[in-house]
């Protein structure tokens, strides 16, 4: 889709929502591709969205690797205007602290050092930022107590409000490999795809035992320092200690709607192997966290209700099936 069509239609979805006076679904912004590429300062689209988000109080959960948020004024103005009014939060992704380590894992993405920096220039306002430690590798990024200690107190000295991590998922060689080139011992993977698909490589993550290790060590110290902490497609909810997982809630005065997920029947106490889901029980849910579900989709625009309506029924489909909630979401399954 040509990239003109792409923001004619943001416009037109933030226009309607707006108009209509609904509470608006915070976008995020984006998920597989960094929002400020190199070319960002030929094409400005990125600005474009993050003016009509403005023009239209649509809120924004901006994830960037890239300095270029910082080096382009004009994003770096539109981006402080969105904080600055509580409808962004800033999410910077780090894979190490290590600027050598950093050129293994991601070659051509500004160093760790650089990206931390943009967290002093935007925290140095006062405006919402979270950490994301991602892809994150154990022994690599801080692991043990003392590694974990320092770095949240970093944290909190540049003013981060909320940490994520998001373990490393990858195909099994070139995990292998990136093992070798880090000089760290095997350190355990179990699949990661819930099936093999003929011609597709499986895919790895390192082991829930590890994982949940690591993780442990993370949480008692971000809780410790009054950080907000969740993981990131993991399903360890155990772990996580806010409103959502992506820091949605430093946006202002809870003025947006979030989608029912997973995470809301963890909390509410639900076992979906133990208790039938009824109607009835997924709109209290609903209800209690404040959360966007079934006929309160249809007041949207299609563009983003019919897929919002999908995500809901897969959802509800997902919990009736015990192996794959042992897979994605295993502490569902130990309420």
């Amino acid at each position: 889709m040509p990239r003109k069509e792409v923001l004619r239609i943001f416009e037109s979805v933030c226009r309607s929502v707006h108009r209509r006076g609904l509470k608006p679904i915070p976008f995020r912004f984006s998920t597989l591709v960094d929002p400020f590429p190199p070319h960002e300062e030929l094409y400005r689209f990125s600005e474009y969205v993050l003016k009509i988000a403005l023009d239209y109080e649509q809120p924004l959960i901006i994830n960037t690797k890239s300095i270029k948020v910082v080096e382009i004024e004009g994003v770096k103005k539109l981006v402080e205007e969105l904080l600055g009014r509580g409808l962004a939060v800033l999410q910077i992704s780090i894979p190490v602290l290590d600027d050598v380590k950093a050129r293994i894992i991601e070659s051509i993405a500004p160093l760790p050092s650089k990206r931390l920096g943009i967290l002093k220039v935007f925290n140095g306002c006062g405006y919402p930022t979270v950490l994301r430690l991602s892809p994150y590798i154990p022994t690599v990024l801080p692991t043990n107590e003392e590694e974990v200690e320092y770095l949240v107190g970093f944290l909190k000295d540049y003013g981060v409000k909320h940490m994520i991590v998001e373990s490393l998922r990858i195909e099994r060689e070139f995990m292998e490999s990136i093992i070798k080139l880090l000089g760290i011992s095997d350190l355990g993977f179990e699949g990661y795809s819930l099936r093999e698909v003929s011609g597709l490589k499986p895919i790895v993550r390192f082991s829930k035992e590890l994982r949940i290790k690591c993780y442990e060590v993370l949480h008692k110290y971000a809780v410790r320092s009054g950080l907000g902490f969740s993981t990131c497609k993991e399903g360890l909810f155990r772990f996580h200690t806010s409103d959502d997982c992506c820091g949605a809630y430093l946006l202002k005065d809870k003025d947006y709607v979030l989608r029912l997920t997973l995470w809301d029947i963890y909390r509410v106490g639900i076992n979906p192997v133990k208790q039938e889901l009824s109607d009835d029980l997924i709109r209290s849910v609903c209800r209690r966290f404040s959360r966007l579900c079934s006929e309160e989709l249809s007041e949207y625009p299609k563009i983003i209700s019919k897929p919002m309506k999908y995500h809901e029924k897969r959802l509800l489909r997902i919990l009736k099936e015990p192996e794959v909630i042992k897979h994605i979401v295993p502490d569902l399954l130990e309420i």
